[in-house]
């Protein structure tokens, strides 16, 4: 997935694909080159900044607690919390991405993927297993 593709330089990441693989708190290696996570941004590099480390500490911590109810309308507060945020992360991604487009430093973006070869085909799948949770969140909850 690439962002306005050129033919004198390499083609960027998508800051969407960092964040499907959840390396947006730990930050990741592409290419060779370091793209800084939130925590450490924030706080620098420490072993409790690690990938390892933030992934145990969110599923002990957070996923654990909240997978642990009998029934899953026990979780009505924070799925309310979750579609506040999200629409907060609608509304802030979309702002940016006008400001942005006025001020001429993006270009439009694609409304189509680009399918180049049979591994790009396969990428469109990668949703596949967020849309099959959230339906059978969807149906256990009536």
């Amino acid at each position: 997935m690439t962002i306005l593709p050129s033919t004198d330089r390499k083609p960027r990441r998508s800051p969407l694909l960092a964040a499907k693989h959840g390396d947006v708190l730990s930050g990741t290696w592409t290419d060779g080159v370091h793209h800084s996570g939130v925590m450490e941004k924030w706080f620098g590099q420490h072993w409790w900044t690690s990938r390892t480390f933030l992934l145990l500490f969110t599923m002990l911590f957070v996923f654990a607690p909240l997978i642990s109810f009998k029934r899953v309308d026990s979780l009505r507060y924070t799925s309310a919390l979750s579609v506040a945020l999200a629409i907060v992360f609608v509304a802030v991604t979309a702002g940016v991405t006008i400001v942005k487009l006025m001020d001429g430093s993006i270009g439009m973006p694609r409304l189509m993927p680009e399918l180049v070869d049979q591994a790009s085909f396969w990428r469109l799948f990668t949703a596949v297993p967020i849309i099959v949770t959230a339906y059978i969140c969807h149906h256990n909850s009536k």
